[in-house]
């Protein structure tokens, strides 16, 4: 498997947010990989498969849009098929304020499709509101592929920090996180 580059990775992603800007559903669903994984950590909820995500920017685009939502990155980093992105956000309220948060972002790529493979959405309390609001997640959650993280996360018995050090020669004195 070959690597894309820090470009590459920024140019599928910014065919991905342009499509997002322009509300066109189908434009951002053509860079998401078919066996995409949206994960939301703020809701609890990550959304599997080219429905669930679709369903993700159904109902997120339009608010977006009606709300004035606006981004500008602060970090942007990159790794192995992956970015980082953390951003500022600022978006309209119903009455008439302009509220602002935060949020970060982990972005896997397929680097044979070029396509979007996962994102990881962290956001701070005030932008997680208003995903909640534009998600409905009380109806959101009920449709077909989305699933809450706890669910589908695994169970993490031993800290990998333990392994990592024996690999360097060091130990790890406690037994916390250590099965």
């Amino acid at each position: 498997m070959h690597e894309l580059t820090f470009e590459q990775m920024e140019n599928i992603l910014l065919a991905h947010e342009k499509a997002e800007l322009e509300m066109d559903i189908e434009a951002t669903m053509a860079t998401v990989s078919p066996d995409g994984r949206w994960e939301f950590p703020s809701d609890g909820l990550v959304a599997i498969g080219h429905e669930a995500i679709r369903e993700h920017y159904r109902r997120m685009l339009p608010g977006a849009q009606q709300w004035n939502i606006a981004a500008e990155k602060r970090v942007h980093a990159g790794g192995s098929n992956s970015l980082v992105r953390e951003a500022w956000v600022s978006w309209n309220t119903p009455e008439g304020g302009r509220l602002k948060g935060l949020y970060l972002v982990v972005m896997t790529f397929d680097p044979e499709t070029k396509l979007i493979s996962a994102e990881r959405l962290y956001t701070d309390s005030n932008y997680a509101k208003f995903m909640e609001r534009q998600l409905d997640v009380e109806t959101y959650k009920d449709f077909p592929g989305v699933h809450t993280i706890e669910s589908v996360a695994p169970v993490i018995d031993t800290h990998d920090a333990f392994a990592m050090a024996q690999s360097r020669g060091m130990t790890i004195d406690g037994k916390y996180g250590r099965k």
